[in-house]
Order: C-alpha cells, then structure tokens, then sequence
C-alpha cells in the first residue's frame, strides 16, 4: 500500500507540471489577444505601451515551456514516458515547437516596432514641448507689453503714481526704482528688457529639460525592450529550432 501511494506522487506531480505549464501559455496567449482588441489606431503611446507588455509578459510562456519539458524529463527518469514517436501535428511538443518558432520572429520584430513607436512619442513630446514654450513667449509678451504701458502711463502722470504708492504699500526701494524710472525712461526699458530675458529662459530651460527628458525615456525604453525582446526571440527560437531539429532522430 505503501508502495503504491509513493509511485502515484511523481505520476501526479508530472501532470500537474504539464497542467500548469499549458496554463501558464495559454494564459498569455488570451491576454495578448484580449489586448489586441483594445487597439487604437494612430495613438503611438498606444503603440508603445502595447509592444511594452507584449515583451514584458513574453517570459511567462518560456516558464510554461520550462514546466512542460521538465515534466517530460521526469517521465523519461520515471520511466512513465511512452516510445517516443515521430513528430507529429497532433502531438503537445509539436505545437510547443511550432508556437515558439512563432514567439521567436514576433518578438524578433518588435524590435524595430517599438523602437520606431518609442521615436513617435518622443517626437511629439518634443513637438508638444516647442508649442507649449511658444505659447507661454506669446503670452509674457502680452502680458510685458500691458504692464510696459500701465507702469509707463503711470509714471507719466504723478497722481497716477501717487495713488498707486499708496495703494500697494510699496517699500522704499520700490518707491524709489519708480522714481528713477519717472526721471529716466531708459532705465525703466532696460528694467523692463531684464525681466523679458529671465522669464524667457526660465521658458526656455523649461522647454529643454521635457525635451530631454522625452528623448532620455525614449531611449531607456528602447534599450530595454529591444534587449529583452531580443534575448526571448532567440530563446524562443532556440527552442522551436532544436525541437525541429531533433524530430529526424525520433523512431518512427
């Protein structure tokens, strides 16, 4: 009885691997599918994210391979594995092979894909950075321009700038740039040039920094999902290559 209870362990444990391990790929598989539905097309983040979890969840179905094939080797150890036959259509390995070759060149092409997806978006973060830094320029010259005439209109007219003194409450200093620029209007220009050139780099150094940031996730991104998909193509590959490869030596 004893005996009996032992050898049915490593029967079940060798099901139960094969169980998981076409659980785990089937798993992925409908995942994939289901996120294909989701598609939107001409949206590159879209893209980008799609390619992303493509390659990210491209280790499972190698987990599940690994399962598979070690649930194999301890039927040959156990000596549970049946004669092995010649490769055929409707045999597990056969498709195990056949889904690899295919993981393989898919993820062989999501290289230059994601690549090109991650350049669109940096393209458009670049793109959306100019536009929003234009915008902001345009704006602080309307707004320089309207305070330009306010202050210059009040400084033109003492009672004007009598009021506004005491209004706001100004410090002595203020009060008395406002003096020196009432008696030199040239020095109220230059005031006025000053605040435009460091609010306009202010823009600018902005305007940079999403620029590189944009082109500094752009290749980050690119480094490591082209890496990672090009070590699970040529896993995959590997795998559907020796499978093929080996089925000449199988009896017939």
């Amino acid at each position: 009885m004893k005996g009996t209870n032992v050898s049915q362990v490593p029967v079940q444990a060798v099901r139960f691997m094969k169980l998981a391990g076409i659980i785990l790929v089937l798993f992925t598989i409908i995942n994939y599918f289901l996120l294909i539905f989701t598609i939107k097309t001409g949206d590159t983040n879209w893209n980008l994210n799609f390619t992303t979890i493509i390659v990210e969840e491209g280790i499972i179905p190698i987990l599940g391979i690994a399962l598979m094939f070690c649930a194999y080797g301890f039927e040959e150890i156990l000596g549970l594995a049946p004669p092995q036959p010649k490769l055929r259509w409707n045999s597990i390995k056969f498709w195990v092979y056949l889904l690899s070759f295919f993981f393989g060149i898919i993820f062989l092409l999501i290289i230059p894909l994601h690549i090109s997806n991650a350049v669109a978006v940096s393209n458009e973060a670049v793109e959306t950075a100019n536009k929003t830094a234009k915008e902001e320029k345009e704006i602080l010259e309307q707004r320089l321009e309207e305070q330009k005439n306010i202050i210059g209109d009040m400084l033109r007219n003492q009672p004007k700038l009598d009021a506004f003194i005491k209004k706001r409450q100004l410090s002595e200093e203020q009060i008395a740039n406002l003096a020196k620029f009432k008696n030199n209007p040239n020095a109220f220009k230059v005031k006025v040039e000053e605040v435009r050139s460091t609010l306009t780099q202010q823009i600018e150094s902005k305007q940079q920094q999403e620029i590189q940031k944009s082109q500094l996730s752009a290749f980050h991104s690119s480094l490591k999902i082209c890496l990672t998909s090009l070590l699970l193509a040529s896993c995959y590959l590997t795998i559907g290559w020796s499978g093929f490869r080996d089925k000449s030596r199988r009896v017939p």
